[in-house]
């Protein structure tokens, strides 16, 4: 037979024409996440509220203050709440006793921080790896100790429109505190921010305590409530954040647009000429496939 004669091979699917690597998974199209300082036994109240709306939160505590009952403040809970209290959330750092850790030298810093890390891994059984600043106050020996220990991110008290991506992980703003006025009050920010065709995450920090020391547990009605329940928000903790964009950042795009693998043990969502293409941890998939 003349090679002439042979049947042409079908013509290959043209290679797509962009394939994106969208901040957040699935069919969110933004996120939204809170943080929570000091552990007071107000958490309580705040945890059972935020499970029954669907609001995800990350938890700051103080491992040396557990349990301690303070005349004239707020007591806080006690170590063997931990654990089943903020199942669903994620507990980080706050220092093992809630000093000016950027008025301490060098070893006491490690000691606050370490010590902390420690005693809450022995509570919740798992790595923690996340923090927030007590009185949000830091200095750069501060920073290269958490960066030594392992800490991946550590919010601020600082403010920022639009937090994510972190260009600093270790000096991360939130967007917002909970009782903020400025320019409007939480709910009306989050809906200006919801109805923005952006893909941004909204981040609201605060305490617990506040809403007793307001007498204003209604707030929890009125600012928090409006930010549950939206199909295209992804609710998730802090580190869930930071282990996603892990994820994501490490996937590998062949150069001509045919193929993808992911590398890590996480699904990570693709955005293959604006269709979502969902790729399981360890999976090679083709991208030019009808």
């Amino acid at each position: 037979m003349n090679t002439t004669d042979r049947p042409a091979p079908p013509p290959a699917s043209p290679a797509p024409k962009r394939v994106e690597l969208p901040y957040f998974p699935g069919k969110y199209r933004c996120a939204l996440t809170t943080s929570w300082d000091d552990g007071t036994i107000h958490d309580r109240r705040l945890v059972a509220f935020m499970n029954e709306v669907g609001l995800k939160g990350t938890f700051n505590l103080n491992s040396s203050l557990l349990g301690r009952t303070c005349e004239g403040w707020h007591n806080y809970i006690g170590a063997d709440e931990v654990a089943p209290l903020y199942a669903g959330h994620e507990v980080a750092i706050h220092s093992a006793d809630h000093p000016w850790l950027d008025k301490l030298e060098p070893s006491q810093i490690v000691a606050e921080l370490l010590d902390d890390r420690r005693a809450l891994e022995d509570l919740v059984g798992y790595p923690v790896r996340g923090m927030a600043y007590p009185f949000g106050t830091y200095d750069a020996r501060v920073l290269a100790a958490l960066l030594a220990l392992g800490i991946v991110y550590s919010r601020t008290v600082e403010s920022r429109d639009n937090p994510w991506p972190a260009p600093e992980p270790l000096t991360w703003a939130a967007t917002c505190h909970i009782f903020t006025t400025q320019p409007k009050p939480l709910n009306e920010r989050f809906a200006d921010w919801h109805g923005s065709w952006a893909p941004r995450l909204f981040y609201v920090w605060g305490h617990s305590y506040e809403f007793e020391d307001r007498k204003d547990w209604a707030a929890l009605e009125r600012l928090l409530k409006p930010l549950a329940g939206h199909a295209d928000v992804w609710y998730c903790t802090n580190i869930e954040l930071f282990d996603y964009d892990e994820a994501r950042r490490r996937m590998i795009i062949a150069a001509n647009r045919r193929t993808a693998y992911n590398p890590s043990a996480r699904t990570v969502t693709l955005l293959v000429d604006g269709k979502p293409v969902d790729v399981a941890g360890g999976q090679m998939v083709r991208l030019d496939q009808p």
